[in-house]
């Protein structure tokens, strides 16, 4: 008799739910969709997953998710773009910070990575950029582009007040949180042994670290 594990469960039950009002229930089961969808994304590729992997994991058939999105790359590109709102999230917090240059370099670094592990698990990718279709990377590319600006500018702006060493190369600091930014949404699991807020912080110490004057 096959196990169901308790992440399993939580979208089996919330993709059924029928306590809520029509639009509610409408936006509940296609964030579930979403949530599902990215998982796989992230642990199987693109490509090698299909709507109907999704339908089955779900519990429902693969007509059923039309309902919901209108193509697998409608899917992916939502994504994408929810990774762009959390990374402008992020921003908006990191600019909040009254301190200096590191200290918002590191906040923007562990807000991103809170809110990209947290929340009710993962809705957005990093990965299979190279996937969307060239009017989606646009966007897409535009939105990463927001991001990593404001990065390099944070960096800078601690290199000039004494508090990030200044041999660091902002470029290279950014591709360095990126990559394993990146990675975390392959290994992290929101139902697993570690939590996200956690891995957040410990993320932001090592970033610290490297980057510390």
């Amino acid at each position: 008799m096959k196990q169901v594990s308790e992440a399993d469960s939580g979208k089996s039950s919330a993709w059924k739910v029928t306590v809520l009002s029509r639009e509610e229930q409408y936006d509940l089961k296609r964030k579930v969709l979403i949530q599902e969808a990215a998982r796989a994304f992230s642990t199987r590729g693109y490509h090698a997953t299909s709507l109907a992997d999704v339908a089955r994991e779900l519990g429902v058939t693969k007509g059923a998710l039309y309902y919901y999105v209108k193509s697998k790359q409608d899917i992916l590109f939502e994504c994408h773009v929810n990774s762009i709102a959390l990374g402008d999230r992020a921003i908006e917090h990191a600019r909040s910070i009254d301190g200096s240059g590191f200290d918002s370099v590191v906040a923007l670094a562990r807000r991103y990575m809170e809110l990209l592990v947290g929340e009710s698990g993962p809705l957005a990718i990093l990965t299979e950029f190279n996937a969307l279709e060239p009017e989606n990377r646009k966007i897409v590319a535009a939105g990463r582009t927001r991001f990593g600006n404001t990065f390099l500018e944070l960096i800078e702006r601690g290199q000039a007040d004494g508090s990030v060493r200044g041999a660091i190369n902002g470029k290279m600091a950014e591709f360095f949180y990126l990559g394993a930014v990146n990675w975390a949404t392959r290994w992290f699991d929101a139902g697993g042994e570690l939590d996200g807020s956690l891995v957040a912080a410990q993320f932001a110490d090592l970033f610290a670290a490297a980057i510390r004057a």
